[in-house]
C-alpha cells in the first residue's frame, strides 16, 4: 500500500503485474486468488481511511490516500475477469453487512455457550483406581433395566451417550478417561465386536442390579 500511494494512475499495471509474476512463480495457476487478495486489502483500506474522525489531525492525508486507493480499485474493475469487483461503496456496505452477522452470531454462540455452562458440573467423579471394568459393568447392566411393563427403564438409540457421559464426568482414580477407551466397551451394535472392543471380565462383575418386584 505504501508504495501505491505513490505511483501514478498510468503505472498501476506494471506494479500490479510486477507482483502476479512474483506471486505466481510460487502458487501457479492461482491469479484469481491473487486478485481477491488484492481486491480484498484495497477494499479494507479504503474502508479504514473513511471511516477516519473528521477532526482528527490526519484527515485530510487519509483522505487523500483513500482518493489513490479508489483510483486502483477503478484500475482493478478493468482486468477483473471474474466479475468479483463491485462499486466500492456496495462492497463497503457488503462488509458492513457481513460484520453486523457475524456480531449477531457472536452474540448468539455466547448465548449458547452460557446456557452450555449452565450444565458444566465443578468436578468429576472419581472411580476407583483399577475399577473402571466394575463401573462400565453396572452401566451395561443399567441398559438392560425393564420396567413392569417390559419397557426399557433406559433408552437411547446409540452406545455414543453412555461412553461420552463416561469420558466427560468421570475419572479412573485421578486420571481422565479417553473417549475411545470408553468407546470400546460399547460396540455400536451387540453381537458385532471389533478388534479394539474391551470385555468385561468375571472377576469384575461383583455387582448385580435387580428388581425388588421380580421374584
Amino acid at each position: 500500500m505504501l508504495k501505491l500511494y505513490a505511483l501514478r494512475q498510468e503505472q498501476y499495471p506494471d506494479f500490479y503485474k510486477y507482483h502476479l509474476t512474483h506471486y505466481l512463480k510460487d502458487h501457479p495457476a492461482q491469479e484469481e486468488t491473487f486478485f481477491t487478495h488484492v481486491r480484498d486489502i484495497t477494499v479494507n483500506r479504503i474502508k479504514h481511511f473513511k471511516r477516519t474522525d473528521p477532526f482528527a489531525g490526519k484527515y485530510a492525508a487519509n483522505m487523500l490516500s483513500a482518493t489513490k486507493l479508489e483510483n486502483f480499485y477503478k484500475y482493478l474493475q478493468t482486468i477483473d475477469r471474474w466479475n468479483k469487483s463491485k462499486p466500492i461503496e456496495a462492497v463497503i456496505n457488503e462488509k458492513d453487512e457481513q460484520i453486523k452477522k457475524l456480531k449477531e452470531q457472536v452474540k448468539q454462540l455466547e448465548a449458547q455457550v452460557k446456557e452450555f455452562n449452565k450444565y458444566e458440573a465443578g468436578e468429576k467423579i472419581a472411580i476407583n483406581k483399577g475399577s473402571l471394568p466394575v463401573f462400565i459393568d453396572l452401566v451395561l447392566q443399567l441398559q438392560e433395566l425393564t420396567m413392569q411393563n417390559e419397557h426399557k427403564l433406559l433408552r437411547s438409540q446409540t452406545q455414543s451417550p453412555w461412553y461420552k457421559m463416561i469420558a466427560k464426568y468421570f475419572l479412573h482414580g485421578e486420571n481422565e478417561i479417553p473417549i475411545d477407551t470408553a468407546r470400546n466397551y460399547f460396540p455400536a451394535r451387540k453381537g458385532e465386536q471389533s478388534a479394539k472392543f474391551i470385555s468385561i471380565d468375571e472377576k469384575d462383575k461383583i455387582y448385580e442390579i435387580k428388581s425388588r418386584t421380580k421374584k
